[in-house]
C-alpha cells in the first residue's frame, strides 16, 4: 500500500479549513501525513492547524509563506518538496472529503495515471450552519435535506449505487482533467513535470499542470461519482485575486506552454531557493 500525503491549499478561511480537518479525521483510510499549503493566511488559520495537529494521530505540517498576492503554485511546490508520501492527494481548503474519499483515491492509484475527483457544491444556508461537530458526527456521509440545496447532488446519489458510480466514472464524455480541489497522483509523477509553474497566479494553473502530466504520459482516471468532495459555499466573500487581466495573462501563458510542448517546467520545483524551502 502506498504511503499517502494529503496537501491542502488554503488562504484566510479558517472556518472552512476546520471543516476539512474534521472530514480528514473520519477517513476510513487515514493519511500518513497532512501538509497545509498556506498562501499567507493570518493567525486564525495557524490556530486551526495547531488545534487539529494535537488531535490527529499522524503528522500535520503547516507550510506557510508571507501574503504577497496569489502565490498558490509557489506554496503548493513548497508543500510537495516537504511531502514524504509516495502518493499525493490534493484538496482545497474549502472542500470537505467524505469518509471514504482517501480510500477511493488510494484504491484507484495506478502508475502512469492521476485520479481526478469532482465536487458537490453545498448551499449557502447549509454551509453557514455547518459545524466541525456535524462533520465529525457523519452528517455529510448521510442522506439529508441539505441534498436538496446542493448543486450536482446527483453525484452523491450515484455514489451510493456501486455499479452506477463505476459506469459513470468510466464513461465520461471526455477524459477527466486535473481538478486541484480533489485530485491525486504519485509524487514521482508530480516531480517529473516540475510541479506547478510558479509564474501562474489565479486562473489556468491547474489546467497547465494537468496538461503537462498528460504530455508526460500520465493519464486521468475519474472518481467524480465515487468520491466527490463537498465544497463549502463562500461566493459572497471577496476574491481580489480573481482579476480578469490576470486570468487572461495566465491563459496566454498556458497556451504558450502547450505550443512549446513543455513537460517539465523550469519555473516550478527546480526553481527552489532557500527562501522557498
Amino acid at each position: 500500500m502506498n504511503s499517502i500525503s494529503v496537501i491542502i491549499s488554503t488562504y484566510n478561511d479558517p472556518r472552512a479549513l476546520g471543516l476539512v480537518f474534521a472530514g480528514l479525521a473520519r477517513q476510513t483510510r487515514p493519511p500518513d501525513e497532512v501538509l497545509i499549503a498556506d498562501d499567507g493566511s493570518g493567525p486564525p488559520t495557524g490556530a486551526v492547524v495547531d488545534g487539529w495537529a494535537t488531535r490527529l494521530p499522524y503528522p500535520v505540517q503547516h507550510v506557510w509563506h508571507p501574503d504577497d498576492g496569489f502565490r498558490k503554485c509557489t506554496i503548493l511546490n513548497r508543500a510537495i518538496r516537504a511531502a514524504q508520501g509516495e502518493y499525493l492527494v490534493f484538496f482545497d481548503g474549502d472542500c470537505v472529503p467524505q469518509a471514504h474519499c482517501l480510500g477511493v483515491h488510494g484504491a484507484r492509484a495506478r502508475p502512469g495515471h492521476y485520479v481526478s475527483g469532482g465536487a458537490v457544491m453545498l448551499g449557502k444556508r447549509f454551509s453557514d450552519a455547518l459545524a466541525e461537530d456535524d462533520v465529525s458526527a457523519g452528517v455529510l456521509d448521510r442522506i439529508g435535506w441539505w441534498w436538496l440545496d446542493a448543486k450536482r447532488a446527483r453525484r452523491l446519489l450515484a455514489g451510493r449505487i456501486p455499479l452506477l458510480r463505476e459506469v459513470l466514472d468510466r464513461n465520461l464524455k471526455r477524459p477527466p482533467g486535473w481538478r486541484g480541489g480533489n485530485a491525486s497522483t504519485y509524487a514521482a509523477h508530480v516531480r517529473a513535470v516540475g510541479g506547478f509553474d510558479e509564474r501562474f497566479s489565479y486562473g489556468y494553473e491547474d489546467a497547465d499542470f494537468g496538461h503537462r502530466l498528460l504530455a508526460a504520459g500520465v493519464r486521468g482516471l475519474s472518481v467524480r461519482y465515487s468520491a466527490p468532495v463537498l465544497h463549502v459555499y463562500h461566493h459572497d466573500q471577496p476574491r481580489p485575486y480573481a482579476r480578469a487581466e490576470a486570468v487572461a495573462a495566465n491563459k496566454a501563458l498556458y497556451d504558450a506552454n502547450r505550443a512549446a510542448h513543455v513537460i517539465a517546467t523550469p519555473y516550478g520545483l527546480k526553481e527552489a531557493t532557500d527562501e522557498h524551502r
